[in-house]
């Protein structure tokens, strides 16, 4: 069975007592100007004085129309006098009905022509690069083997033909390559376009992971008018589509797998838990004849799962749904020598961290990736092997060097290869599943610029955001892991005094870290609107990992673990509390951590009682005492809309 990983104590004191004082940050986004050609416009009034010279040489008929027009000013006078007012006016009138008619009928041809020959916009160095935006990338409801793609450009871009072509860019690629063929064309005819074409799932030449952008032919070479944009409705072809399991409570725990086999989980009436699945464990064929490899067919390709490594994943996620517990899975990335192709290239070095980078580096990669993504939720989107329909891509993606290590660069780049892989899992989930939620997740170093190892959140939150919305927005949401600081300190609300000088923890969007105390940071940030989903809805947030210490004493504890749930409880953004741990783990107790609501010989701890009350009709009752513990009368004093 997969046992949970444990927390570094030295390395989270390390990294919370390094400050720096550099800061930097980058923004901005140039704005489009739209071009309008006067083409038209000067044609327009070239078709006016034509229909004008109509009127002039046609308006008036017969013999008395060229004896006016030809004669001198004294012929026409003397000629006038022989014809009556009455003629003079109908000619007029007949002049003024003519004209209209012929400027009528030029209007006409000038539309047709335009239809026929639009005026066309030269492209140039500085407009080529925005001067298509696509609006819509879609399977599409009517047919879910198809795509569309759809949006406008600056006008009507010339070309060395008529004809309007789109390229499928895989996620590592960002230009096209030599010698690439568009997958479809339509005919350039007014500033729109929509192309539609095969999705080619889970087939050879699957575009699922694919995005899409608009060019041209232009002096024999194809060129992109417009960024390239990834599809967004992943879940239009889900088999799996109902509703969402919501739970009554938000209460959940890190599973122990010995802990899932008695009777604990029913009695502390837990609602999620949450489930480590490494891949390296997963990949590869199995050595046991009871449990024989399982090969799966992704896009062309054979792949191995190792049946006896499966076979566990099953049993768990099979009791979790048989107790009626909503489930989160955690996907890892561990080292194995003999996969390598689903760490990214650039951190391919073994023993540099727990986890590493998941690989959309390159084709091998993304094809693993979405291999293991569709196998995993087609095989725990039903009910027999177990519901999953939580799942967080990696470990604390800031903390770089400990948790999802990658080579030290800057937050932005870091964020992009982070945010590649993202998307790869959450389009294979979402085209099996599409109730199913997919979370990143970040730990509790929000603000702190520091030149270590690790990323702030809040700026891999910001770039992660901003990047997944400049390439097509999707329904991601957050798993934050709020642990109080230090991480030997349970008494969140009265941190040691040398803690308390250096200002860590605020109610400002700047504060520096997250702790429970101050989770509300996270949630208010996140109902900013450039940070809301598609539908314009806040974001789902998950506590998916948070624990408190016993080494000052069980009563601590329990008052921390009371605190830190009602301060979720009443926060309506979060929609999971997963405490971490069931049991105590002998390499935390190495390093001074004692997080299990039971302790190592599985002796309930004073925690373990007021976590199974904790959600219930005697929740006051038994978390009276903890008021005293932290000097308050009512939790009202030091908890938000409680």
């Amino acid at each position: 069975m997969t046992v949970q990983p444990f927390r570094d104590r030295k390395m989270e004191e390390n990294r919370i007592l390094k400050e720096e004082s550099s800061k930097g940050k980058k923004s901005g986004r140039k704005k489009k100007k739209r071009r309008k050609g006067k083409g038209g416009i000067i044609f327009l009034c070239f078709l006016i004085l034509l229909a004008a010279a109509g009127v002039l040489f046609y308006g008036i008929k017969g013999r008395e129309k060229r004896e006016i027009l030809g004669s001198s000013q004294k012929e026409f006078e003397s000629y006038s006098m022989k014809v009556s007012r009455e003629a003079i006016s109908n000619a007029v009138e007949k002049v003024k009905e003519d004209s209209n008619k012929t400027l009528e009928t030029a209007l006409k041809l000038q539309d047709a022509w335009q239809s026929l020959w639009p005026v066309e916009t030269e492209i140039t160095q500085e407009n080529k690069e925005d001067f298509a935006s696509i609006k819509e990338c879609i399977i599409m409801p009517e047919d879910i083997s198809m795509v569309s793609v759809s949006g406008i450009m600056e006008g009507i871009p010339k070309s060395d033909d008529r004809r309007l072509y789109l390229f499928n860019l895989p996620v590592y690629q960002k230009e096209l390559t030599q010698g690439q063929e568009p997958i479809s064309s339509v005919r350039k005819s007014d500033d729109r376009f929509t192309f539609t074409f095969p999705l080619n799932y889970k087939q050879s030449g699957n575009r699922l992971n694919d995005k899409f952008a608009v060019g041209v032919k232009l002096n024999g070479n194809y060129v992109l008018l417009s960024d390239a944009k990834y599809i967004t409705n992943p879940q239009q072809r889900a088999s799996y589509t109902y509703a969402y399991p919501k739970t009554s409570t938000i209460k959940g725990i890190l599973i122990d797998p010995v802990k899932m086999k008695g009777s604990e989980l029913t009695d502390l009436g837990i609602k999620q838990g949450a489930y480590n699945i490494l891949v390296g464990r997963l990949i590869g064929p199995t050595s046991s004849a009871n449990y024989p490899t399982i090969n799966y067919s992704y896009n062309g390709k054979n792949y191995q799962f190792n049946g006896q490594i499966v076979a566990e994943y099953d049993i768990v996620f099979s009791r979790l749904t048989q107790l009626g517990i909503q489930t989160t899975a955690i996907i890892l990335n561990d080292w194995d020598s003999s996969h390598l192709g689903l760490v990214h290239p650039n951190a391919r070095a073994a023993g540099k961290c727990h986890y590493y980078m998941f690989n959309a580096a390159d084709k091998e990669g993304v094809d693993y990736l979405g291999a293991v993504a569709t196998f995993l939720a087609e095989r725990y989107s039903g009910t027999k092997h177990g519901q999953v329909v939580n799942w967080v891509i990696a470990n604390e993606i800031n903390a770089r060097a400990d948790w999802n290590y990658y080579p030290a660069v800057g937050t932005e780049e870091y964020t992009k290869v982070y945010a590649d892989g993202f998307r790869v899992f959450y389009n294979a989930i979402k085209s099996v599943n599409a109730c199913a939620k997919v979370y990143m997740p970040l730990d509790q170093t929000w603000n702190r610029n520091l030149s270590s190892g690790a990323y702030d959140a809040r700026d891999v939150l910001d770039y992660f955001n901003a990047y997944i919305k400049e390439e097509g927005n999707i329904d991601w949401d957050l798993s934050h892991h709020p642990y109080p600081v230090p991480l030997t300190h349970a008494a969140f609300w009265n941190m040691p005094s040398n803690y308390r000088r250096m200002n860590l923890v605020s109610n400002s969007a700047d504060t520096r870290m997250v702790t429970i105390q101050n989770i509300h940071v996270v949630t208010d940030y996140l109902q900013r609107e450039e940070f809301l989903n598609p539908e314009g809805e806040s974001r789902s947030v998950i506590l998916s990992e948070l624990g408190f210490t016993s080494t000052s004493g069980d009563a601590v504890q329990a008052a921390a673990l009371a605190y830190g749930y009602k301060i979720a409880e009443a926060n309506s953004h979060i929609d999971g509390f997963l405490l971490n741990r069931h049991v105590d783990a002998q390499a935390e107790l190495n390093q001074g951590l004692a997080l299990g609501i039971c302790d190592i010989a599985g002796n309930h701890k004073q925690a373990y009682q007021l976590y199974k009350h904790i959600d219930g009709p005697k929740a006051e009752e038994a978390s009276a005492f903890a008021k005293g513990i932290i000097g308050i009368s009512s939790w009202s004093e030091v908890i938000r809309h409680y």
